[in-house]
């Protein structure tokens, strides 16, 4: 499996759309799917929290103002 960049929500959808298809392809064990999956969903939590944050940062810029 190619190294992906995992940075953004769109990253991690494509790549766990591709793990769940190696998994239904038999290409990939189902116990390193599980764990993929998982630090995916690890991933979203951060990527979402790091985009709520930059976001509230930019709220209260603007109510300084």
């Amino acid at each position: 499996m190619r190294k992906q960049r995992l940075k953004k929500m769109a990253d991690v959808r494509r790549f766990l759309s591709k793990i769940i298809n190696q998994l239904d392809g038999d290409e990939i064990a189902e116990s390193k799917c599980r764990t993929l999956a998982y630090g995916c969903s690890v991933l979203k939590t951060i990527i979402e929290t790091g985009d709520l944050e930059t976001r509230l940062e930019a709220l209260e810029r603007d109510i300084k103002k």
